[in-house]
Formats: C-alpha cells, structure tokens, sequence
C-alpha cells in the first residue's frame, strides 16, 4: 500500500493535462448554455416586452432544473471515475479495483444490521483482495427513510449517506461487536447489559462497544486498535460504525457523495483526492489489523 503522496504524483503526471483540458471544455459548454438562456431573455425583453412577462418564469425553471440536474456533468463524472479514481483504487493496492457500474448489494449491507430503512441505493464499486487473502468491497450508500402524511403528501428522510465496506474474516467468530462513535444513542437501542466498559478512558470518550461476547470484544480491540480509531476520529472529525458479525467485518463512514469529480474545481485536487484516500487506506488498514489480532490470538 502506496503512501498518497506517491499516488497522488504519479496521477498527476499521468492526467493534469489530458483531465483539466476535458473539464474546461465540459465546462465552457455549460457557460455558453447558460449564455444562451440569458441573451433569449434579454432580446425578448428589448423586441417583445410583453411576451418577455410570460417567458421570464419558463427560462428561469429550465435554467434552474438543467444547472441543478448537473452539477456534475455525467460525461465528465464518467471520465473522471474512470481515470482518476480507478488509477488512486488500484495504485493504492494493485489487488482492488473500482467500478462504476458495480455496487455493494442490499442484503450485505442489511447484514451488516446498522439500521432499518424504505429504500436503499449504492453505486461506486470497489472490489478485491488486498494482501492476497483478505476479500475486500466498499461503495457509495444512500438509505432512506420514506413516511406518508394523512393529507397523501410524501417525505423522504436520508437515514445513512456515506462508504460501505465489507470484508471477510479468517475466521467465524459466532459472535457481534458494534463500535459506534455517536457515544449515547446506542444505548436507546440495546439493553445496557451488552454495553463493554473499555480499560481505555480516551477510547470510551469517543466510542460505545456493545457485544454478546464481551471476552472476546476485549481481546480484538487491542490498544493499537483503539489508538487507530481515536486517531481517525480526531483527524477527520467525522462519526463512523463497525460491526463485526460471525465471519464479517462491516464499516460505515458518514459522507457526503464520494468519488466525484467537480466542474468548477481543478481535477486533481491535492485535499479531495486525500480524502478519498484516507477513508479507504481506513477501512482497509483496520481489516488488517482486526484479522492480524485474530490470527496472532489464534481466537
């Protein structure tokens, strides 16, 4: 596994040019649309000030519904996606790859037992085996929640957004350890006799562990481990889960949509392409060091 800076020189030499040649072109397009729906205005205004009364309204709405669909044109999301980040996903390990059209399937997450929803969608694929053994998938989550008012209207609440991994384990475990860091709300779902009292003052501060085995909690999450979770924490201030199921490892980071490529910003973008790889060097990183601890304890 390649530190960033590596990564991220060896992306940049390959794409800075060929990359932001496209997106300014992508994005010139767009102006000149928008150009195009100002000066209709405008002449209609000056040669038909009364029609102008009538098309203002029209204008507006198909200026907002096409910029707002659009943020990111699909065009470039999909050079983007294709390049830049299948060359970060597979520099970064050799042994993963990323794929546009693949997803995390519902029943894994489902699996993973985080939470209940209405409806569920995943896009952004990433698959494979790092260090040879460990079998490793991650992507874009969005679940909703959707509730009807008596007056027929309909709500929908984002329960999760974020990345979703799974991985497997070397061995079954027959046990659930959940690791969450919204410290307080887990107790409202589980009964207070599940929840460990780590040795770890720092580590409580920050994290909740509920478990039906709380032996076996204790021995997997060594100091190391709990070091690495606070660290991530506090780095990038940001609440995540872990669940830890039979011969499963499931973690979720809360996020906005990742992976994606902005019109208006360079595209190699030194923080933003970090941050893709911080979450994934995480969730990848901790995998190890949980089968690690599995295999030295011979748990």
């Amino acid at each position: 596994m390649k530190n960033f800076d590596e990564i991220y020189k060896k992306i940049y030499d390959k794409y800075n040019i060929e990359i932001e040649q496209k997106r300014k072109k992508i994005l010139i397009q767009n102006i000149i649309i928008l150009i195009a729906f100002i000066a209709i205005y405008i002449i209609t205004n000056i040669f038909m000030p009364y029609l102008s009364i009538f098309l203002l309204p029209i204008i507006l709405v198909t200026g907002i519904i096409y910029f707002a669909s659009k943020p990111y044109s699909k065009k470039f999301s999909k050079i983007y996606k294709e390049t830049i980040i299948s060359d970060l996903v597979s520099n970064y390990n050799p042994g993963l790859k990323f794929s546009t059209t693949g997803k995390i399937s519902q029943s894994t997450y489902n699996n993973a037992e985080f939470e209940s929803y209405d409806e569920f969608y995943s896009n952004d694929y990433i698959y494979g085996e790092f260090d040879g053994i460990i079998n490793f998938e991650m992507g874009d989550i969005h679940t909703v929640n959707v509730s009807h008012t008596s007056n027929g209207r309909t709500t929908r609440t984002t329960i999760f957004q974020g990345l979703f991994s799974s991985s497997k384990l070397n061995k079954n475990l027959n046990s659930k350890i959940k690791i969450r860091s919204d410290k307080g709300l887990m107790g409202i779902f589980y009964k207070e006799k599940n929840l460990l009292h780590m040795d770890s003052q720092e580590f409580e501060k920050y994290f909740d562990v509920l478990t039906n085995n709380k032996i076996l909690a204790m021995r997997i999450l060594t100091s190391d481990i709990m070091d690495y979770l606070i660290q991530f924490k506090k780095d990038n201030k940001i609440k995540f889960e872990i669940s830890i199921k039979n011969q499963s490892c499931y973690i979720r980071i809360h996020c906005s949509n990742m992976f994606e490529g902005s019109l208006l910003t360079n595209s190699l973008n030194y923080d933003k392409l970090q941050k893709y790889y911080n979450f994934l060097n995480f969730m990848c990183t901790l995998n190890k060091k949980i089968n690690t601890t599995i295999n030295e304890k011979d748990i």
